[in-house]
């Protein structure tokens, strides 16, 4: 059954279009079950109705035509329920609708299951037959997991078959992912190559034979050079039987052998990427099939000679790319590496595929104000390159090839978002003073943007967390105790007298330094933070001295220590510390060495627990409410399929951060909040609330949190926190802060969707 399953997944996913995956897939399935009949319908929400795509038993006429209501028949009630139906005699149930158009009047036997994907029905699978049976459970099994497996697939597909059909009627495909930094980008897309495989090729038909031909030959040329390389480079350092590998690579990429089939495809029209993708899977297919294991085993070649073929015809096709004046960048993942390569003034939006709104990555673009989307369908991406659209990051929508009018739409939507941060920055360097005169300290998040964020010191109250693992992630190597001096003092001078709280290295999860591996099969809950630098007390010591050394003389330093679980792990980091001291002390006793405050990071739950402990050991600390949401709500925040459970607002987030509060108050220990939760004016509003007077963030959000504070007073936040607390769901707690500032003339912040409903 295993091997049909796999067998059905690979010849639908290897088919040119959707009409051939879907008849391929309902043939295979009746085949595989011995029933009479197979079908499939997808949902249209635009009509809230099915419509038959595909059928291997009833009236093939009625294919694309046929449509049955949301709630209509046996197939709405598996649409709303979810769940399969299955029945022997059908007509007598009483949701059966009769639909003669359609042929079915002969089948008795029932069986019908959901096909969802990311808790969406796409549509319903159903297997009739003419006997009067209860099919077994072993068949509706095999349907269920047949579903499964083929839901993103089919999504997939569909999403595919749109965009292909917009190029040629000029119709604007929206797609939809999650919002991470917000605003509106029009422009048009820069594709960075993914990691090449077939399944990123996307089957495409050329006239032009000859120079579709001229490409393979190229990239065959290439090929056979690069194992010639290889050959020669490995001859000295493996046996010469081993070498012979490669005499069968060149084998394989003969005219008679890998030419011939390729050949065969552009003559029946296919482009070079696509010709080659249907003879390589096609190959592998049949290597997989056969019986004898070492045979087997070449499929493994033939996809790796396949690859870099392929590697070379696309690096020849975007050999001469350059970036637009208006580059939307859209990657496979998202890198810092990625953004630093557009031109400086070129880049206004980005997509990624994977990843979440809440990654690294995602808060570097929103530490730059890039409108950014997280989360988007996996496709093949080369589809969208150079193509125009626009990218709404408040409604986490992503527009391919927009109307006119649409497009004229967002600019006068761009120019409202314009107008609205012309009255944040009229106030940016005022005082961030609620109404009732409550002060708030808004802080930097920086070492991520140094360049831009030195620019606005009058804007900020000095830096809440200085990354300093991102000047690391730039280096080559570790860097050494004297550059990390010259590098922390340029960034203490640069806000002095304003406090600066340097957090010290923090990789691991979904930050890497590429001299400096790390393979984890869960980074999130491994070796990252405090964890690693305790483990390299060398590295750890060389940075703490740096820190102190970079102080002397302007005492605006403070060291915070990351990702703090228990109290071993905060006596052994203050323990360095005292021994970084000393040898300083020791090595330069013409100096006095000033020694800075120390405060721990609040992003594990047991630290929460800690607190009466710890104030008396640390002078301050600072919530990173983006791990601690992560760690309490079990949600990996770099995982775009669980984005949607990753939500500060979530109340038991909420009441733990007002624990907190409550509990530094009482210890008489200064704490303050420096995730994204604070840079958020809504979020920002309910810690107020809450006592927190320090609020670190990025330099997108600073103009704007304050804008907001200087219209409100705390009481009626703290009226508004006592509303939220009390609330079971975070929609519950967003509806109210929504309210809220609507209440309190702040409507104009929020984005209204009006063309994109």
């Amino acid at each position: 059954m295993l091997a049909t399953l796999r067998a059905i997944a690979e010849s639908v996913s290897q088919q040119a279009s959707l009409d051939s995956a879907l008849a391929c897939f309902v043939e295979m399935v009746k085949d595989a079950m011995k029933t009479e009949c197979c079908s499939i319908y997808f949902a249209d929400y635009s009509q809230d109705n099915f419509v038959l795509m595909a059928t291997r038993g009833l009236n093939p006429a009625a294919v694309g035509k046929f449509r049955i209501g949301f709630t209509e028949g046996l197939v709405g009630l598996v649409a709303q329920r979810e769940e399969p139906i299955n029945i022997a005699f059908a007509k007598s149930h009483p949701r059966f609708k009769l639909s003669p158009e359609v042929d079915e009047e002969g089948f008795n036997a029932f069986l019908s299951v959901p096909v969802v994907h990311q808790k969406k029905v796409l549509g319903v699978i159903v297997v009739q037959q003419k006997i009067a049976r209860v099919f077994s459970q072993d068949e509706e099994s095999f349907l269920i997991t047949l579903s499964a497996q083929l839901a993103s697939q089919l999504a997939h597909a569909e999403i595919k078959e749109v965009l292909r059909q917009d190029e040629f009627s000029h119709q604007t495909s929206v797609l939809k992912g999650v919002s991470s930094a917000p605003g509106i980008a029009i422009g048009q897309a820069f594709v960075i190559l993914p990691k090449l495989d077939f399944k990123s090729i996307e089957l495409k038909k050329d006239d032009n034979c000859i120079e579709q031909r001229r490409l393979f030959t190229q990239a065959v040329a290439a090929t056979r050079k690069e194992f010639n390389t290889l050959s020669m480079t490995l001859s000295d350092s493996i046996p010469k039987e081993a070498l012979a590998v490669f005499e069968v690579y060149q084998q394989l990429l003969d005219a008679k052998s890998l030419g011939q089939n390729v050949e065969a495809q552009l003559q029946e029209g296919w482009c070079a990427k696509s010709a080659l993708k249907i003879v390589i899977e096609r190959l592998i297919s049949q290597f997989n099939a056969m019986q004898d294991p070492y045979i087997k085993e070449r499929a493994v070649d033939v996809k790796d000679i396949g690859l870099r073929v392929l590697h070379h015809l696309v690096n020849t096709e975007h050999a001469v790319k350059s970036y637009p004046k208006d580059t939307v960048l859209i990657a496979n993942t998202l890198t810092p590496a990625m953004l630093a390569e557009v031109p400086k003034g070129h880049l206004v939006g980005v997509v990624s595929v994977n990843g979440a709104a809440n990654s690294h990555a995602s808060i570097l673009t929103r530490a730059m104000g890039i409108p950014a989307i997280w989360g988007i369908e996996d496709l093949p991406l080369l589809q969208f390159d150079g193509k125009p659209m626009i990218l709404d990051a408040y409604a986490g929508r992503l527009y391919i090839s927009p109307s006119q009018m649409l497009q004229d739409e967002y600019l006068q939507l761009q120019h409202q978002e314009s107008l609205l941060n012309d009255k944040f920055v009229a106030e940016q360097e005022c005082d961030a003073v609620t109404l009732d005169g409550e002060h708030i300290s808004l802080l930097l998040n920086a070492g991520l943007e140094l360049n831009t964020e030195k620019a606005n010191t009058k804007v900020c109250d000095g830096v809440g967390l200085y990354r300093t693992e991102a000047w690391f992630m730039q280096k080559g190597q570790f860097p050494s105790q004297i550059e990390q001096e010259n590098w922390y003092r340029e960034v203490l001078a640069s806000y002095h007298p304003e406090p600066v709280v340097m957090r010290t290295l923090d990789i691991g999860g979904d930050k890497a330094l590429d001299y400096f591996d790390i393979t984890e099969e869960n980074p999130f809950l491994g070796w990252r933070g405090i964890r690693v630098t305790l483990d390299h007390p060398e590295i750890f010591l060389d940075q703490l001295k740096a820190m102190v050394r970079a102080n002397i003389g302007l005492g605006n330093l403070k060291i915070m220590l990351p990702m703090i679980s228990g109290t071993e792990e905060v006596d052994e980091s203050l323990a360095l510390l005292e021994q970084a001291y000393f040898e300083l002390e020791e090595k330069y006793p013409e100096q006095a060495i000033e020694r800075p405050e120390i405060g721990v990071m609040l992003e594990v739950p047991s630290s929460v627990f800690m607190l009466p402990e710890w104030s008396k050991k640390v002078d301050f600390c600072s919530v990173g409410s983006n791990d601690l949401t992560q760690y309490l709500l079990a949600v990996d925040r770099s995982n775009a399929r669980v984005a949607d459970l990753f939500n500060p607002y979530h109340p038991a987030v909420l009441r733990v951060l007002q624990k907190v509060a409550k509990e530094c108050q009482q210890y008489e220990m200064s704490f303050s909040l420096c995730g994204e939760l604070g840079g958020d004016p809504e979020g920002a509003i309910l810690l107020i609330a809450m006592g927190y007077r320090r609020l670190s963030m990025n330099y997108s959000s600073l103009s704007k949190v304050k804008w907001v504070l200087r219209r409100l007073k705390a009481s009626d936040m703290e009226a508004l926190l006592a509303e939220c607390l009390a609330q079971s769901t975070a929609k519950q707690v967003l509806r109210l802060t929504r309210n809220f500032m609507i209440e309190h003339q702040l409507g104009e912040l929020f984005y209204t969707p009006n063309q994109a409903s």
